[in-house]
């Protein structure tokens, strides 16, 4: 294979810039899961590279063009009178002679400035991009260590912390419906100390994600709030919650559009629009399979399947549940202890 013939850092590299073949993606992710030595290489590299997520760029301001070309013509009318001036006194050097820049070095300095700002400051942006994206991926991987080691412990079953009859997935629906956080099940990742770490369950893109302290992980029974984790989980809740998904359904990704801030966010497309997470470019979405794939689009699979969705339900109130191990739907995991949450549940 390929992958084999090509240094191993260069792969890995390429894999957290997101611009290795479908070929070599399949070989990385295999050794990944294998070999421990490999994983930890990946985890320095995008350590390295972590850096650029906080790097900021200011924008360059919109009439920097104009602006160039008017000092262009600047330095070109003060070029003229210090020729002016330096003919004037009759000898090179003499007390009237400037060494003015001539024009072509001017207008050569002006196109340097251009090109940076047009092709240099866009290329480290979207280096920081392809970077967040491999790292997401490389978190969700982290996740699927664990949910492996877990299903095999525990009869095929994804992770399920336990719920009854008629519970909510979204705070304050009513009064009468008890509310039990999704993001409960992936958290026994955590608790139980199969392989991911807090860390991982906060996406680099996130700009408002905060990893939680590890102290006393074992002990809790959810994170403490909804920043310490970014991604949504494969929904759990409801009257018949399903323990034994087919391998080729979504478990955990990028955030649900169709939800913000714990409501129902009825302002979007669900069939169009892609997760708020990286640029709305679209969505790292962790299958039951292992892979952990960047998707353009919510629509994704053979059969067409959205998980922003159940079927061909628009609207939610927070007690919906899919009815077929085919369906995956990701909502949003909001713990009990986040104030946020605590307040909506009062009201």
């Amino acid at each position: 294979m390929g992958s084999m013939k090509r240094n191993l850092n260069e792969l890995l590299l390429d894999l957290h810039l997101d611009r290795v073949s479908d070929e070599d993606r399949a070989w990385l992710e295999a050794e990944l899961a294998r070999d421990d030595a490999v994983r930890e290489k990946s985890d320095r590299m995008g350590r390295l590279l972590q850096p650029l997520d906080h790097w900021n760029v200011a924008p360059a301001p919109g009439n920097l063009t104009d602006k160039v070309l008017m000092r262009i013509q600047e330095e070109s009318v003060a070029s003229n009178r210090g020729s002016e001036l330096h003919l004037a006194s009759g000898a090179e050097g003499g007390p009237g002679f400037f060494p003015f820049p001539r024009m072509r070095n001017v207008i050569a300095a002006a196109a340097c400035v251009l090109l940076m700002v047009g092709v240099f400051v866009p290329g480290i942006s979207e280096l920081r991009y392809r970077s967040r994206r491999a790292a997401c991926a490389n978190n969700l991987g982290s996740i699927y260590r664990g949910l492996s080691t877990y299903r095999e412990s525990y009869a095929g079953v994804v992770p399920f912390a336990g719920g009854a009859d008629g519970n909510s997935w979204l705070p304050g629906c009513s009064k009468e419906t008890p509310f039990a956080s999704n993001s409960r099940h992936p958290y026994l990742l955590v608790k139980l100390e199969l392989g991911p770490e807090m860390k991982h369950f906060v996406c680099p893109s996130d700009a408002h994600g905060a990893v939680m302290d590890s102290a006393g992980a074992s002990r809790r029974g959810d994170f403490a709030l909804a920043k310490n984790v970014s991604y949504d989980a494969r929904n759990l809740s409801g009257g018949s919650p399903i323990l034994r998904p087919v391998k080729t359904t979504a478990y955990i990704g990028d955030r649900n559009p169709l939800f913000v801030n714990a409501k129902f966010n009825e302002s979007v497309d669900p069939t169009t629009t892609n997760s708020p997470a990286h640029r709305r470019r679209g969505q790292t979405i962790l299958m039951l399979d292992g892979t952990a794939e960047f998707h353009n689009a919510p629509v994704y699979g053979p059969d067409g399947d959205n998980p922003w969705m159940i079927g061909q339900l628009t609207r939610y109130t927070g007690t919906e549940s899919q009815m077929r191990a085919d369906d995956a739907f990701l909502v949003p995991g909001l713990p009990v202890s986040d104030p946020d949450v605590i307040n909506k549940m009062a009201r």
